[in-house]
């Protein structure tokens, strides 16, 4: 199984992949995503794929998601967010 951190995870690439990765449940794990300013779909995917950890731009939208999600990702902001992301161990 390949483990896959999905950078843009909100936009129509973004979607159109998850799509894939839905297809492909034996053979792909979304272990990270991040997302520009959409929060709402950000939740819904995390909620949905479970990935340790995602990041949203906004800081404040960032704290929102850690309060909504507790314990279930971690959640990171920002450039650091992303470099977070695409550095995970998985």
């Amino acid at each position: 199984m390949k483990n896959v951190v999905l950078l843009g995870s909100t936009g129509s690439i973004g979607t159109s992949t998850i799509k894939v990765v839905e297809d492909l449940p034996d053979k792909i794990r979304l272990v990270g995503l991040a997302a520009g300013n959409n929060s709402e779909r950000l939740l819904e995917q995390t909620r949905k794929h479970q990935p340790a950890a995602i990041s949203i731009t906004d800081p404040a939208k960032a704290k929102e998601l850690a309060n909504t999600l507790g314990t279930a990702a971690e959640v990171y902001a920002g450039n650091e967010g992303l470099l977070k992301l695409a550095t995970m161990p998985d």
